[in-house]
């Protein structure tokens, strides 16, 4: 009996080891999931992702194909989202993107070390609002060559067919985007057939007339044909999330579809982006609910290179860490509570500083540096939503009611390589760090301003530019749906409210070819020592300059 067991045992380890591959290598066809069938493979892909979290080091292997992903409770988000039970516009965002709300995880490969996904050729079609993947501190992963959408669309895309005075009717597929049952509601953007970008205008309340049909209430009278984008909410969980992770490439993915941001960074030191496409499918025009990507509170290097944006509902990147709010504690003047407060916390997750990270104190009002702090204690708590920290010395009263905290060590050096922006809303490459470069990138039909340096503390996101290189890339008609005092091309600002110290410095602007819409290619704002030359800016008037100094403009100080 004991020999029998033992040869049963031999023989499913050995048998176990050939399924799976050497090397640990696995494929999710390993686990019953089969492409192209028609049938809910997440129950496999689930075993799958549990099988990486359990083995160091496994490879695996999506083979070419379509996989299908659902998930009972994301679906129900999904219907009630769109159907107008969780409120109209933002108030969706406002019910399901707070902390601690619960929320579907797609594929969950927390933990994971030494992890590659290979997925050329493979789509995994989404249905549910969920995380399809997410890597909580996970460390040395590569993702690659994925593909993502979704069943019923994120956005509901429908065509203007007729044009009256106070309203237009426009006509969608009821087959494709379920869920418009009565209510009619969403954030309305529009698409130009003719400019091939998107646009904004007026709406009011939008009236289902048949399955099929919606009349929208508006003086804007849009252009017939063209086409009007509904997103449902704003911020979501992310496609991709990678949170207190380590050595993170994600290379060669394509998202197509998706009803929050595309890929989200939190607390992650080294990331790299590589070949990554956030296009829609073809045949339409929306891709991510809001942004493209979104970075805060990261270290090491950030690497988007090889990548192509199109369709996106905000900027294609915003790469920051966050102001915080300062309160003292009764039990010792160098500890303190430091909260977010009034911005988006766009991992849903606590921000904190390491242990020997440096916070400056910020005057709330003009950015001003008032004091500098090491950190030697962190305590968090995420029943208490609480982050405190003891510093190497005491906070003054006065300093916490006039001073937000930033964190000055936790920033990435960010470099933006070689990537094609097309039409998409808001801002290409956002970029509130100290280092960065942004060099050979091809970006047409940006609604707002292409590449925008400097804090926003209206959003409480920093912080300041201490270095930064903007060299070689291309920039046409971007801007047109933004204020005229601002800049087509590049913007260096910080959105205080009294006028602030140069806090943004050392930056160079060269080499440059602007097809500027806007009166002005160049806006700068509260900088000092930049140098701007050899710039071809075809439309406009090249540089507009408020509050800085230490300007040369082709060698010449500008006064």
């Amino acid at each position: 009996m004991k020999r029998f067991l033992l040869s049963f045992i031999t023989v499913s380890i050995i048998s176990t080891t050939a399924a799976f591959g050497r090397g640990h290598e696995v494929s999710v066809t390993d686990f019953g999931a089969r492409p192209d069938d028609g049938l809910n493979d997440a129950e496999a892909l689930r075993a799958a992702a549990k099988y990486c979290r359990e083995h160091r080091g496994t490879t695996l292997v999506f083979p070419p194909g379509t996989y299908d992903f659902s998930d009972p409770v994301a679906a129900d988000i999904e219907r009630r989202a769109i159907n107008g039970e969780l409120g109209r516009g933002l108030e969706v965002q406002h019910r399901l993107f707070v902390p601690q709300k619960p929320y579907v995880k797609g594929l969950d490969f927390s933990l994971c070390r030494d992890l590659t996904i290979r997925a050329a050729g493979a789509l995994l079609r989404v249905e549910g609002w969920m995380e399809v993947l997410s890597f909580t501190k996970a460390r040395n992963v590569v993702v690659d060559g994925l593909s993502i959408t979704y069943k019923r669309p994120a956005a509901t895309e429908a065509r203007i067919t007729a044009v009256g005075e106070s309203s237009f009717d426009m006509e969608y597929d009821p087959d494709l985007y379920r869920y418009i049952d009565n209510v009619v509601q969403g954030r309305v953007h529009f698409y130009s057939m003719s400019k091939q970008r998107f646009y904004y205008a007026n709406t009011g309340d939008m009236q289902l007339v048949r399955p099929g049909l919606i009349r929208v209430q508006s003086d804007a009278r849009p252009p017939v044909g063209d086409f009007v984008i509904i997103r449902y909410g704003g911020h979501y969980r992310p496609c991709i999330m990678l949170k207190e992770s380590k050595d993170m490439t994600v290379r060669n993915v394509t998202i197509m579809s998706f009803p929050g941001m595309g890929i989200v960074g939190h607390l992650t030191h080294n990331i790299l982006i590589d070949g990554l496409k956030v296009v829609p499918e073809r045949g339409r025009y929306s891709s991510t609910n809001t942004d493209a990507t979104h970075f805060t509170s990261c270290s090491g290097t950030l690497t988007i290179c090889n990548s192509t944006f199109k369709g996106n509902g905000d900027d294609c990147t915003n790469v920051h860490n966050y102001y915080y709010s300062i309160y003292p504690q009764s039990d010792s003047d160098k500890r303190i509570e430091i909260k977010v407060e009034n911005a988006d916390l766009h991992a849903q997750s606590l921000d904190y500083p390491s242990i020997g990270d440096t916070l400056v104190a910020v005057d709330r009002r003009n950015m001003a540096i008032k004091g500098r702090f090491k950190v030697k204690g962190v305590d968090t708590s995420t029943v208490k939503w609480q982050v405190i920290v003891t510093l190497d010395r005491a906070v003054s009263a006065g300093l916490a009611d006039s001073c937000y905290m930033l964190n000055h060590t936790r920033f990435p050096h960010v470099s933006i390589l070689n990537n094609t922006v097309y039409y998409h809303s808001a801002r290409a490459f956002l970029l509130k760090v100290p280092h960065s470069v942004v060099s050979g990138n091809r970006i047409e039909q940006t609604t707002l301003t292409a590449i925008k340096l400097g804090a926003e503390l209206s959003w409480r996101e920093g912080g300041p530019v201490e270095s930064a290189l903007i060299e070689n890339n291309y920039i046409s008609h971007c801007g047109e749906e933004g204020n005229p005092s601002t800049a087509s091309c590049v913007m260096v600002s910080t959105e205080a409210t009294a006028t602030p110290p140069h806090v943004n410095r050392n930056i160079i602007i060269r080499n440059n070819l602007f097809d500027s819409y806007q009166p002005f290619a160049i806006l700068l704002q509260d900088a000092e020592n930049v140098d701007i030359s050899n710039n071809l800016t075809t439309t406009a008037d090249e540089v507009k300059i408020e509050n800085c100094r230490n300007i040369r403009i082709n060698g010449k100080e500008k006064k």
